[in-house]
Formats: structure tokens, sequence, C-alpha cells
């Protein structure tokens, strides 16, 4: 072989090896690279779960091809949900545990980088409109600080089959999918942000429950219909029925028990907000009657709530008035049905038509479905009447009995006057703190329900409206103690002992 052969021939080896190193040396390299982020947070910087005032997630519905936004922000000192006309967000410590949950992600495992798997994998981005198809679409979560910057921002997709609590996880902008096992997701329904027991009230403080069964609406006007009171002297006593019940009639002990039940832990399912000027009207209610705009009364009218001409608040399905021992009652006023199902039902997104074709798509489907719910309102007024006041126990009277003359003068022992007027003051300071706290407490209530009409499920309508149909019900036949009575044909029982039979010692 020649020289200049020889040289071809070392120099193509040397390509080679070097071309094999340059390979081998790349590999090595990029390996640890693909997977340089795997098992790190998703957002270092993100430290302060208490850092976060601003939740916002947006999900996507394929019925309607919408985002749907449900957003809960600190304002003015409180926690608020602006897609419900900035309605209280009374379950506050849940945005601090959803964020400490969603602060500590990790990027457990890297399942894809390319593209053509977001659809498959449930992670496209659904505010992203120039996305080519509207399938696959995930949930998209972003978290930001009092200054609107971004604590975290994330999409979820669908869950990773076999693998419990994990979930295909990616940042918007980057084509990365990560498999991330969720400790928590932040929740889109409005119920699960609320406090859902809308009265707050107490069943043992409950001592009487008014029933005024009228009906009103605009076309048949005011149908008066029969009032009806139960009470009760402390919460361990019967109810009983003012005016008594009839011969053999009794109340019925499981509607009570469930109407008490209800009243302590009355739902909501959705809330619609009242004009400004309806809202301060309402807050001036003294039981004496309200005085309102003239534009309000549309607004009203629209939930089956109607006013009189002397400033008599009326409602569509009457009225049922609570009255606590702490000097507080409520009245609620039972409107019109209130249509729709999801957002439409919680905040009343879509117009009446709309609403009633999804209502009446659902009511096929379900029996009770969305047509039993109601529109409530609620007013708070103060009795002090309903405070037991009270009451001063004489002081043994030393005088002798009319007619006879003592043997000598007794007078009225001091220390026992002074026991009693200590006790009698303790008693007026007792007395005059239940009534500072039950007028507190009464105000407070007004001006939390003053700005709502709200919406309660159809079982807690039927379940607090009541009347004499359903309360008032047969006596129930007393059952005989066990071994008190005997079967018939057996001495005691209907037919006397059968033939041919004999009791032993008889």
């Amino acid at each position: 072989m020649t020289e200049t052969g020889k040289t071809a021939v070392f120099a193509a080896v040397a390509l080679v090896l070097t071309g094999m190193a340059m390979i081998a040396t790349r590999d090595y390299t990029a390996r640890p690279e693909t997977f340089s982020d795997q098992g790190q947070p998703f957002f270092p910087e993100f430290k302060d779960p208490l850092a976060c005032t601003d939740l916002d997630v947006v999900d996507y519905d394929p019925s309607t091809a919408t985002a749907a936004r449900f957003q809960v922000k600190f304002q003015n000192n409180k926690w608020v949900i602006p897609s419900h006309y900035g309605y209280p967000a009374d379950a506050r410590d849940r945005l601090s545990k959803t964020a400490a949950a969603l602060m500590d992600l990790t990027k457990d495992t890297i399942r894809s980088d390319a593209p053509d798997d977001q659809e498959k994998m449930g992670v496209v981005d659904p505010l992203d409109a120039k996305a080519p198809s509207l399938k696959g679409r995930g949930k998209r979560i972003t978290l930001r600080d009092a200054s609107e910057k971004v604590l975290a921002d994330f999409i979820i997709g669908g869950k990773i089959k076999d693998r419990t609590d994990e979930y295909y996880v990616r940042v918007p902008g980057k084509n990365r999918i990560y498999g991330v096992k969720l400790k928590a997701e932040p929740s889109t329904k409005f119920a699960d942000w609320i406090e859902t027991n809308l009265l707050g009230l107490d069943a043992s403080k409950l001592r009487k429950v008014e029933f005024d069964d009228y009906k009103v609406n605009l076309e048949q006007g005011y149908q008066k219909g029969e009032v009806l009171d139960i009470e009760r002297k402390n919460a361990t006593d019967p109810w009983t029925l003012v005016g008594g019940l009839p011969e053999g009639m009794q109340l019925d002990d499981d509607k009570l028990r469930t109407l008490t039940n209800t009243l302590s832990d009355l739902k909501i399912v959705g809330v619609r907000s009242k004009p400004a000027g309806l809202t301060r009207d309402l807050k001036k209610d003294d039981g004496s009657g309200i005085t309102i705009s003239t534009q309000a009364l549309a607004s009203l009218q629209g939930k089956g709530f109607y006013m009189t001409k002397d400033n008599q608040l009326l409602s569509n399905q009457g009225d049922v008035r609570a009255y606590c021992d702490d000097g507080v009652v409520y009245t609620l006023r039972f409107g019109e049905v209130a249509l729709g199902v999801g957002d439409q039902l919680t905040a009343g997104e879509r117009d009446d038509a709309e609403a009633k074709k999804d209502a009446a798509k659902k009511d096929e489907k379900t029996s009770g479905g969305a047509a039993d719910n109601r529109y409530v309102m609620v007013t708070v007024a103060f009795d002090p009447a309903l405070i037991p006041a009270p009451q001063a126990e004489p002081l043994a009277d030393p005088s002798p009995a009319p007619g006879e003359l003592p043997d000598k003068v007794i007078a009225a022992d001091p220390a026992e006057e002074k026991a009693a007027k200590l006790k009698a003051e303790r008693e007026k300071a007792d007395y005059d703190k239940k009534v500072a706290d039950g007028k507190k407490r009464a105000q407070e209530l007004t001006d939390r329900f003053a700005a709502w009409y709200y919406v309660t499920p159809g079982d807690s309508f039927r379940s607090v409206d009541l009347d004499r149909a359903a309360l008032v019900v047969p006596l129930k036949p007393k059952t005989a103690a066990p071994g008190g009575a005997m079967p018939p044909g057996f001495p005691g029982g209907a037919g006397g002992l059968p033939p041919g039979f004999s009791i032993p010692g008889h």
C-alpha cells in the first residue's frame, strides 16, 4: 500500500473514531439533562401559602364548548367569590390549605415531551384559543399574590391509569408533561367555598315556629292561608300546637324532627345579588314594615316577592318564622322556583329561557330535580320578650300572722337581704348581657342576609314550609309493654282462652 493510501485509511479511521466519541459524549451529557428536573418542585420560589390572595381555576365544559372560570380573591380584608357577585368565601381556611398542598407539588415522573400527547393526556390549555382540537383540555390553576405576581400556574389533566391520585400535569407554555401525585385538587364548586349552613341557628334555642300559609302571585293575587304555631318551653320539652289538637290527633314527630334539623342546618345552593337600594332598605326591617324604592320592585317580583300598599313584604309561598330564646326572630320567605343547573343555579349566569331547557333535561333524568329549588329571603328582627326576665324572689316575712301577737319582734336578716340583693343584681346583669348579645347577633345577621337572595334545595324547602295537613296526623296507638298483654285466644287477649286449653293453677 502506498503512503498516500495508508494516510487515507488512517484519516478515515480517525474520522470514524472521532464521530463515535462525539456521539458517545453527546449521549452521555444529554441523558441527565433530559431528566434533570425530575423530582424537583414546580415553583421553588413559592414558599408561603399565606402569600396567596388569588386562586383562579379555569375548567373546560365540553357540553357547551366554553371555559368556565371560578375565582376566590382577597378583597377589602375579606375573601370573596367574584363570579358570584362577591359573595363571602366563608370557608376561610380552604384557600390556605389548597395553596399549601399545591405549593408542595413536585415533578414526580416525566411522561412526555411530545406536543401530540397533550390531547391524549388531557393537558391542553383550556384558555388556548389556537388549539386545533376541543378535546383533551385540562383544568388550569393559577395562584397569585397581592401584587398579582404569579406564584404557581399549571394544567391538571387526566388521571394516570393504575396510579393512585396521580395525574398528568403541564406548565402552560411548556411541552413537558409530568406525572404528579396530587394531595388536593382545587374545587370549582360554589358550595365548597361557602358556609352552606345559612342561618347558623342553634336548634336548642328554638322555642316557637310560626307557619303563615298564604300564597301570592300576580295572576291570582293574595290568597289567605292558615297561621299555625308550635312551641316548646325548652329544648327537651315536646312541641305543642298553640290552640290545642283535635281529639285523636297528634303532631308528627318525624316532621318536627326534620324541621328542627333543617332550620339548624338550612342549606343553600346558590345566591343572587339584590339591588343596592333594596339592600339598604331591608336592613331597616324591624317588623313594622319595609319601605323600598320603586326600582327595586322588579327585582323582588322576579324572584317571587311582593310589596303591599302598607309596605309589608310578602312571598310566593308564604312565611315561616323561627323564634329563639336569645331574642332573635328569623323570617323565611319562600319565593319562586329557581331554574337551572350548575353555574346557572349557583349564580344565575344565563337567562331563564336557557335555564328552563336545562332544568327540564335534568328533571327528565332525575326525580326531585332542579325545578325543586326555591328562592328564599331571610330577614331578622329582635324581640326581647323571648329572653326570660329575672324574677325577684320575695324574702321571708318575719311579721306575725294577722290576729297573732308575737312573743318578740323578729327583725329581717341583713345577710339574707344582702345575698338576695346580690343575686338580683347578678341576674339583672346576666339578663342585660343576653339582651345586648341578642341585639348584636340580630344586627349581624341582618347585615349578612340583607344583600342576598338565596337558593335553597327542594328538600329543605319542603321540610320547612309545612301546613296543618303535614304537621297534624292521627294519634298513633300505644304499644303494650312487653309481657303486658296476651295474644288473641289467651286471658286478657281479644278472644279469651281457646277451647280445651287451661292455665295451670286456674
